[in-house]
């Protein structure tokens, strides 16, 4: 029996003045992939504080990096 449909996952980083100078995709299985995902690559974007991961128009979370050590 094979996997169902991958959701595509936008994660929109933020800065200290909740600008949102990134914008990266994830094709993944369930939430809490894209929200691990959505971690590790805030780790690659020091100048980001957080990331909004967004799916189909819906908000799964927004993360902050003092957040992140608590997940």
């Amino acid at each position: 029996m094979g996997a169902g449909p991958l959701r595509i996952y936008e994660f929109h980083f933020f800065d200290r003045a909740d600008r949102r100078p990134l914008l990266d995709f994830f094709d993944g299985a369930d939430d809490d992939a894209a929200l691990v995902v959505a971690l590790a690559r805030l780790a690659d974007h020091r100048s980001c504080v957080g990331v909004e991961v967004h799916e189909a128009g819906r908000m799964v979370a927004r993360l902050r990096r003092d957040q992140s050590a608590a997940l």
